[in-house]
């Protein structure tokens, strides 16, 4: 694939400093459009259009300068929360997941796709021609990938969240190892309430230590924690009672301690409303975790943007930042749809728990779910779906600066753009 893209030129001051980091990595679905997820459409065929993976080498200038990056075919979906690309410390390696299968010649709706089965891993030390490394089962639909913070060993969470293919969901919690020589044997877990229900993951993520790994369930509205065991044997293992969120905890972040786990709480109460995507401005729980023990509690949420999609925190752990969707992700003819969406910003106190809501940013572009804080946490990317151009069909990376106005932080964009394939949804830097 082509490792040229086209970065916007500056239409204002330029940002102070460099983004940093090693890489930014996303994933593109380039067979969907905005609205698919609630619509089940896919999006017009076009040469040269495929998911992608994208890698950009960092730090990155704000002056124009084309950044070193490169592409590869890679299946993904958009219809899991922006979860599903993990990629190591080093910059070494990427893993993506696949929640729906690769589109044949008559398929023109989600339902028409198979469910996608499948984790694959890349080499992207070499920014410019990242590399498929190979494959291997991760069970029915995989919604999100996390790595251990450690490396080699990756945790899935499987399971058809929204129905998608049917009634039956096949949830699953997976722990996978992956070393210089492959995917080894999986451990699988099938999450069951206290009632012996199966319970459908939409989110996985590793707690710092690495000890624990946290899996939101959605249609619950709760958080539960789980230890990765590896003597005798690789097993997961329940620990700890359910947590008790906001409304649909869709996605979430560990803070950096380790002492706080936030979820972005979409509000969807039912189907029907998860599909009309229509409910009030979105909030940000914030549970505090006992890793020792597992236990946890819910001390306190923050208002952000109407249907929050991605969410990021800083690596000092007194930012975070949520990507909001508004009703950007609503079908062409919808005439509720609009063509603006949003960042909102919000201070954390990494002692008291305490989470403040800063402001809201608003921005042009569809569907913006991926976002990620600088490694330094001066600066933030978002990912944008599309915009409302029937001729210039591309995605992008938006990049926000952090400014501080009498110690208030607020989020200033940098006029500075770089274009991805058609359909970026999951972003990560490292």
């Amino acid at each position: 694939m082509s490792t040229s893209a086209g970065v916007q030129p500056l239409q204002g001051p330029p940002a102070a400093g460099l983004f940093q980091g090693r890489r930014i990595v996303v994933v593109s679905d380039a067979d969907a459009v905005p609205s698919a997820p609630m619509q089940a459409h896919l999006g017009p065929r076009e040469a040269g259009q495929e998911d992608t993976l994208t890698v950009i080498a960092l730090p990155l200038a704000f002056d124009g300068t084309p950044p070193t990056m490169g592409t590869i075919a890679a299946s993904n979906s958009v219809t899991p929360p922006p979860s599903v690309l993990a990629v190591d410390e080093e910059g070494s390696h990427a893993y993506v997941v696949e929640t729906l299968g690769q589109r044949g010649p008559d398929a023109h709706l989600l339902t028409d796709l198979d469910a996608g089965s499948t984790v694959r891993a890349y080499d992207i030390r070499d920014a410019a021609k990242p590399q498929l490394l190979y494959a291997y089962p991760a069970g029915h639909m995989p919604q999100a990938v996390s790595l251990h913070p450690h490396g080699g060993l990756l945790a899935i969470a499987c399971g058809d969240v929204f129905a998608i293919l049917g009634p039956e969901p096949h949830p699953s919690l997976r722990l996978i190892p992956v070393g210089p020589g492959g995917f080894g044997d999986a451990a699988v877990l099938v999450p069951h309430s206290e009632d012996g229900e199966p319970m459908v993951p939409s989110y996985v993520e590793w707690h710092p230590s690495g000890e624990l790994f946290a899996a939101c369930f959605p249609w619950r509205d709760e958080v539960r924690l789980y230890a990765a065991h590896r003597v005798p044997e690789l097993w997961i293992e329940p620990v700890g009672p359910p947590i008790r969120t906001g409304r649909f905890p869709f996605t979430g972040r560990f803070t950096p301690d380790g002492r706080h786990f936030l979820t972005t709480d979409v509000l969807w109460g039912s189907k029907a409303e998860a599909v009309e995507g229509c409910p009030g401005e979105g909030r940000l729980s914030v549970l505090r975790i006992d890793p020792a023990t597992g236990a946890g509690e819910k001390i306190g949420d923050a208002g952000v943007g109407r249907n929050p999609g991605g969410l990021a925190v800083s690596r000092d752990g007194r930012l975070a930042v949520t990507s909001n969707l508004r009703m950007s992700h609503l079908a062409w003819g919808d005439p509720r749809l609009d063509r603006q969406s949003s960042l909102s910003l919000l201070t954390f106190d990494p002692v008291s728990g305490r989470l403040e809501t800063v402001g809201e940013e608003l921005f042009d572009g569809l569907r913006p779910e991926g976002v990620a804080f600088d490694t330094d946490g001066k600066f933030v990317v978002v990912t944008v779906f599309d915009h409302l151009d029937l001729v210039h069909r591309r995605g992008q990376l938006r990049f926000f600066e952090v400014v501080r106005e009498g110690g208030v932080p607020r989020l200033c964009p940098t006029y500075y753009s770089i274009e991805v394939m058609r359909g970026p949804h999951t972003v990560v830097v490292v």
